[in-house]
Order: structure tokens, then C-alpha cells, then sequence
């Protein structure tokens, strides 16, 4: 008599083969797409800095150089006999005076600087979820007050 051998489906064999190499393949691509990721992030931020910056520079000619509607200078910027400008105004300050919108990360919020030196201007960042910081030698934080 002939044993009659139904094979519809898989052997256990064959399934824990498969999810072996779908582990294997995941270990693998995780690492790369992490970077992916947060080498997006970083860009991202890399923008808003120089939107930041923008902004600062905007807000320095309307309060500092020529003011406008008796706009007045801030005590954090200081005029220089040379005529250029040093000192910071927070991104708050930019918030409140409408030339920026506030900047968050994946919900959290971000604050942030505009730091001048002879009429130079850099932006820098900070997230309250520690998932961005600007990378700088520069003492931002305790310069701005952050």
C-alpha cells in the first residue's frame, strides 16, 4: 500500500530558516537606516540654523542699524566705534517679534541664539529632547543664557 503524503504547507524547518535570515537581514539594514535618519535630522536643523541666522540678521537692521517705528536695540547687542555690532538676541526674542516661528524637533521644543561679531552673525541650537545640539567651540549656552 502506497502512503499518501499531504504537503500543503511548510515544515517547521523551513519557517525558522526563513525568520533566521529575515533576523540576519534586519541586523544588518538597521544600522544604515538609523543613519539615514538622523542624517536627516541634522540637515534639517542645519537649516533652521541658517534660517535663525537670517532671521537675527533681519531683526539686527530693524533694531539695531535702522531702526524702525522707534524700534530700539537691545542691551545684549552692542555698538562698536568702528560701527559693527556684537553681542546675541535669543529665539525667543525672534519669536515674539514675529521673525521667526518657533523651532521644535519631534515635538519637543528647541532654543535657540544668534550670536553677532563685526556685523557676523551665527546661529546656534539646542533641543530640549537632546536629540539635537549645534556642534561648535563656541560657549552658546552661556553667552545666550540658554
Amino acid at each position: 500500500m502506497k502512503a499518501i503524503v499531504n504537503k500543503k504547507g511548510f515544515t517547521l524547518t523551513e519557517v525558522l530558516v526563513v525568520i533566521a535570515l529575515i533576523g540576519i537581514l534586519l541586523l544588518l539594514i538597521m544600522p544604515n537606516l538609523t543613519n539615514f535618519f538622523k542624517g536627516g535630522i541634522n540637515n534639517t536643523m542645519k537649516i533652521q540654523e541658517n534660517e535663525l541666522k537670517e532671521a537675527g540678521l533681519l531683526y539686527l537692521e530693524d533694531f539695531c542699524k535702522n531702526p524702525l517705528n522707534n524700534n530700539i536695540c537691545p542691551a545684549s547687542i552692542h555698538r562698536e566705534n568702528n560701527l559693527t555690532y556684537s553681542g546675541y538676541i535669543t529665539l525667543s526674542t525672534l519669536v515674539n517679534n514675529d521673525y521667526i516661528e518657533n523651532i521644535t524637533l519631534r515635538g519637543a521644543n528647541c532654543n535657540g541664539c544668534v550670536i553677532y561679531e563685526n556685523n557676523k552673525a551665527n546661529a546656534y541650537i539646542t533641543c530640549e529632547n537632546g536629540e539635537y545640539e549645534t556642534k561648535s567651540s563656541v560657549d552658546y549656552k552661556t553667552t545666550c543664557g540658554l
